[in-house]
Order: structure tokens, then sequence, then C-alpha cells
């Protein structure tokens, strides 16, 4: 294999081998390919959307990070909300409103990251031109496909508790019940063809006239104008002053290896703090998913939760000690709680009672984590324009005074960890995932279940799983029963899901890079692909 693309959407992958089997490096691919996902996958990510991306240049060794997260529009205020709170749900801690408006509708989107960051990938590191790095997915929009089972399924049921049920989430607008119901008001399911030609008007809007189309062009025109007269909190200002952030990655190490991995406000500080935690107990000889290996991975999970909700903030809004909590000093404290059987708890934690990505690698070895989401579709498309926007202000925190409280402009804290694994200065593992707060729980046990327990990344993507952001600890079904038993006896609040493969642990996109070529796996908890650039 000369390169590899891996992702949830196997058409996508596909769309990114064709780039580099024309010519084009990992960057284009990349580019080609989250504009698929976007036309393929439109309730997890779409031109409404936001990510990052963890990148190497193999030209010049370079490993570099780009944030395009989205930010809370400039119209809310950090209290606006506060004394309507009904709750918030266990997994990824959803803020809970009677009426859903941080969930649904125009109240629900933040200001997009996507376009401008694919434009960014592509200004500092395309080799393609923008226009056919687009055309793919400008094509598949005007002719439409059969609309798949991994995507139907986002539609039958809400995929945690407390949340609002799809048919009435993802169609919240007329412009969305037109492309995602039927004629009788039933949703498109498995099979049903779907085109979407004003999405591919916007793709060609898009492809001639830049990334900027979408900021301060006539599409961006329409957008605030739909915004202005729907209530949204975001404004033609906010688009148009939206840039995405270069930086160099947060960068640890694990066994001897070095981990390059996702700046704040994304979640690599906490991937990052917790194999430096786990690096302080000997895993190899223990059985894997055992009682005593359960233990240690459910409590650094639950310990990282503990950083999530005290410092995981928009660095240019809040002060992070990232030092500190990347310190040996924390890592040992953290494990002699570990030890001494401590777990965190809601004091602890002071909290009260979707998305898509990709892994390529190309023959000259450029690299690319690049994850994208609309954290899910709000429901909202505005008319004429076929694509779907963000829902992000429904993980924002409406408390105010809060690490991820709604401060005009602030990035959205998330769980993304595009993250590569660098052995002998050069690129081992590339990887990702898409799947909320469980991202850095599933990127965290791929590596460690492919550097302690020898796995290839198929047996690790597909290994069960556990998650936790605090308190209670969550794992799959698969998980055996006697290790559920000893965790609990443990004083381990522990919840089994009734999956034996949930989608909501993660989704992890692996790509491994050995002296023979490529091995990759795309976790199948619902989907996914690898689409190979080879000879002959």
């Amino acid at each position: 294999m000369k390169g590899v693309v891996v992702a949830p959407e196997p058409m996508a992958a596909e769309v990114g081998a064709d780039v580099l089997r024309a010519g084009g490096n990992a960057f284009d691919a990349a580019v080609a390919a989250a504009f698929a996902q976007a036309v393929f996958n439109p309730f997890q990510c779409g031109l409404g959307g936001w990510g990052g991306a963890t990148l190497y240049d193999a030209a010049t060794g370079a490993c570099e990070d780009l944030a395009f997260p989205a930010r809370i529009g400039s119209r809310m205020r950090p209290d606006m909300w506060v004394d309507d709170i009904a709750g918030y749900t266990d997994v990824w801690h959803y803020a809970l409103f009677e009426d859903r408006r941080n969930m649904i509708g125009y109240t629900a989107v933040m200001t997009p990251g996507t376009v401008a960051g694919l434009g960014e990938l592509h200004r500092r590191h395309g080799s393609t031109a923008w226009a056919e790095l687009l055309a793919p997915s400008i094509e598949w929009s005007d002719r439409g496909f059969a609309w798949p089972e991994y995507v139907a399924m986002y539609c039958r049921s809400p995929y945690l508790p407390d949340l609002p049920h799809p048919r009435d989430k993802y169609c919240a607008t007329p412009a969305a019940a037109a492309l995602f119901q039927r004629a009788d008001g039933t949703m498109l399911e498995r099979g049903d063809h779907y085109r979407n030609p004003d999405q591919a008007a916007s793709l060609r809007a898009i492809a001639v006239n830049g990334p900027a189309e979408l900021s301060t062009g006539a599409l961006a025109d329409v957008v605030a104008e739909d915004f202005e007269r729907n209530g949204a909190f975001v404004t033609r200002e906010d688009l148009a002053t939206y840039r995405p952030r270069w930086s160099s990655p947060l960068e640890g190490s694990y066994r001897g290896l070095r981990v390059a991995t996702a700046t704040l406000p994304a979640g690599g500080i906490i991937l990052l703090q917790m194999l430096k935690v786990l690096e302080r107990f000997e895993l190899r000889g223990l059985e894997h998913n055992g009682p005593e290996h359960g233990f240690l991975v459910s409590a650094a999970l639950a310990w990282g939760g503990v950083t999530r909700f005290r410092h995981l903030s928009d660095p240019e809004h809040s002060e992070v000690p990232v030092d500190h909590l990347l310190s040996d000093d924390v890592a040992d404290e953290v494990a002699a709680r570990i030890r001494a059987g401590e777990l965190p708890d809601a004091v602890t934690l002071d909290k009260p009672s979707g998305t898509s990505h990709l892994t390529i690698v190309d023959e000259q070895g450029n690299c690319v984590s690049l994850t994208h989401t609309l954290t899910s579709c709000s429901g909202v498309v505005v008319p004429g324009t076929g694509f779907t926007w963000n829902d992000c202000v429904a993980l924002m925190d409406p408390r105010p005074g809060r690490p991820n409280s709604y401060v005009p402009g602030r990035a959205r804290a998330s769980a993304l960890a595009t993250t590569i694994v660098f052995a002998d200065d050069a690129p081992w593992l590339v990887l990702g995932a898409p799947g909320g707060w469980s991202v850095t729980s599933g990127v965290l046990q791929s590596i460690v279940n492919i550097v302690d327990f020898g796995m290839t990344p198929t047996e690790a993507v597909v290994a069960p799983r556990f998650h936790s952001e605090g308190t209670p600890v969550f794992c799959e079904l698969r998980v055996p029963q006697r290790t559920v038993r000893a965790l609990r006896d443990r004083g381990v609040p522990l919840r089994q899901s009734l999956y034996h493969y949930h989608a909501s642990f993660s989704r992890p996109q692996v790509v491994m890079i050995t002296e023979d070529g490529y091995r990759a796996a795309s976790d199948p908890r619902s989907d996914g692909g690898a689409a190979v650039h080879s000879t002959g």
C-alpha cells in the first residue's frame, strides 16, 4: 500500500484514497474526504460544524496542531439561562432544559469552523487545486446516493437517555424536514434515495470563491440574514472574524514513545495525563479487561474527568495550568489515590445531580489525524443552502464562571484527541475518534491495547471498553461479569451497557505504520472502512 484513509464513512474514505491515487498528498485527501463526510453523514458533521487536526509533515519532520473549534456567538451571555437548568446527563454532561433550547434550533448553534479549518489546511499544505478536492462532494450531493444504515440508525432513537428523539431534533426547521423526511413525514430509512442539490450549490460556491465564502461571501450573507430572523446568537460579524489557530501540539510520552496530540481546548491534555498515570502501573502482565486491569483503566478515566470539569477550557479566555496538570507530581498523586482505591465523586467534580474522523497516511509519510463534527445536528438548515448546523451550545455550561460557560467568543471545550505516536522519532500510530466525551477514553484504550497488550489496530479498537467522566464508570456488555462484580466490590460505581458494541463509547480510527506498510482499523461500533492507494 502506498497510502491509506480510515474513516467511519467508507465512501468518504474512498474519496480520500482517490485523491492519493491521483497524486495528491495526505493533506489534500483529508480535505476532500472531510467534505465528503459532510455529504454522506449530515447528522454528525457538516459545513456548519467544527473540529481540529494533528499533522505530520514528512518533508520537514514538523508536527503541527490545527484547531478550528466552534465559538460562542456574540449575543450569548453567561447567566442568560442559569435559572432554567433542569439537570445534566451522566454521559457527556449535557445540560438539560425543558424546551431543549440548547440542543434544537437556532439557539443551539455556535460559530462554525469546519470550512475555515479545511481551508487553512489546504492553504498551508495542499498540493491539489481546492476546487478539485470539492468536486466529489458536489457530484455526490447533486446525483444522490442510497441512505446508508449507519446514518439511518441515528434517526431511530436517542443515542443517550434524556436527549430528544432524532425525529424531533434533526428536522426542527422546514428546510431540514424537506431534506430528511419522506413524503409521509417519517424519517428517511436505509436504502431511500437521498440527494441535496442545494448543498451542491453551496459547495460549488465555496469551491469557486474559496473558504471565505462562508465567512464574508454571498453564502455568509444568506446565513447571517436567516440567523438574524430566527433569533440565533451567531452574527454576521462572528462569521466574518472567525479564525482557525495553528500551534505546536501538546506532547508527552508513554513507555518511551513520544505522543503528540490536540491542544486546548481539546482533550489532548486529558489523554496525556491519563497515559502518564497508567505508566506508573505495570499493565503488560495483567489480564486484559480482568479485574485489576479494569480497575486501573476505570480509575484513570474517572480521575481524568476531574481535570475535564475543573480545567478544560479555551486558553484564550481562561488560564489553564498545563505544565502542572501534566507534571510528575500530579501523576504520582493520582496513581497513589488509585493504589489506595480512591475514586472521585460528585463533590470532587463540583457538578450537579457525532462526530466524524479521518486518519490518513500517504506514500511520502505525511500523516493527518482530523476530527470534525457538528457535536450533533441542531435541526437547522438555512433555506436554499442544504447543509446542517451544529448544536454546540448543548455541551457548553449554562452556569456562569465555569471553564466552559457561555462567554462570547469562547471556544467549546471538547474531548477531541487527534494523536500521533512516534517510535524512534518516526510516526508509528496515527489515530483519533468520533464519539463526544468518550473520544479520549477510546483513544487512550486503543493506545494501551497496542502498546501494553501487543494488539493489532483491529484488535485494539474492537476490544471491550470502559468509559468515565468522573462518576459513574460505564462499560460495555462484553466486559466479563467477574470483572464487573470485582469492580463493584471495590466500590466502583459501575454501570454496564446493554450493548456489546456501544457506539457512544467512541469509534477510534487507527493506522499503524510498519516496515512492511500499513495496518489500519476502523472501529465497527457504527460502520467504517479503510480505503487504500496501492500499486497495481
